[in-house]
């Protein structure tokens, strides 16, 4: 009898000792899957910065008054010749910032040379229009309203005239620009159209893994990120072509 009992006490150590490995087995999975993805994590934020959810410029603070305004004008055919284009025209929101043509038409039914490059995230480029001859959006928005072969406005103060016709635009550029006693001007329209292409910016759950959230992305997304690392050192890519 007492045989048996100390047989049976043995079973049960051994029992509880092999329950108790292999929940440490899992718990250092658990800790090692654990560290694999902070690992992951750390290396990410030393390829990749996360997008802002507006790009201030200094200079053009951007206010909810002026990005109104420029959304107004950005969306306005008014702004061309003929009343036939917008901003949006060319740069479609609801087709991620181009018009998915070749090439982009002009006011008066023509066809430009180039195709229009999304507007999406182009306040963070170091230049605008594909020569690069703009700094900014500020700059850019100005252009294609003069451009013979875009809106084709004759100059600037017949899109001034135009628009100080409208109802409401007056008030609108006043409160948008209220420390300037002459606000309706053709540098302020830049700076409003600017201040609305600065909130268009594609902050997505990259930028919330980014931020520290590991959460924000699955397994697979994850293991994409895993993929690019053999192709960067120290931030720059060694081979593009293979790693695109």
């Amino acid at each position: 009898m007492k045989q048996t009992f100390l047989a049976f006490i043995m079973l049960a150590f051994l029992f509880t000792s092999c329950q108790n490995a292999e929940e440490n087995t899992g718990n250092e999975t658990v800790d090692s899957l654990k560290q694999m993805d902070q690992n992951l994590l750390v290396k990410a934020q030393k390829l990749f910065k996360v997008l802002p959810e507006v790009f201030e410029k200094e200079g053009n603070p951007i206010t909810e008054a002026k990005v109104k305004l420029g959304k107004m004008l950005y969306f306005d055919t008014r702004l061309s010749k003929d009343k036939t284009q917008s901003c949006n025209t060319c740069h479609d929101l609801a087709t991620f910032g181009v018009d998915n043509l070749p090439t982009s038409p002009s006011d008066n039914g023509g066809l430009g040379t180039r195709n229009s490059p999304t507007v999406f995230n182009a306040a963070i480029h170091a230049s605008q229009f594909w020569d690069g001859r703009e700094p900014d959006v500020e700059a850019q928005a100005g252009g294609p309203v003069l451009n013979p072969v875009e809106m084709a406005m004759p100059d600037e103060a017949s899109v001034l005239k135009r628009l100080s016709a409208v109802e409401g635009y007056v008030a609108l550029f006043a409160e948008a620009f209220p420390e300037e006693e002459k606000s309706l001007t053709y540098e302020n329209l830049k700076n409003a159209i600017g201040a609305f292409e600065r909130t268009l910016m594609t902050t997505y759950r990259f930028d919330q893994y980014l931020n520290g959230d590991a959460t924000a992305l699955n397994e697979q997304a994850l293991r994409n990120i895993e993929k690019t690392q053999p192709y960067f050192h120290d931030g720059s890519v060694t081979d593009l072509k293979e790693a695109i």
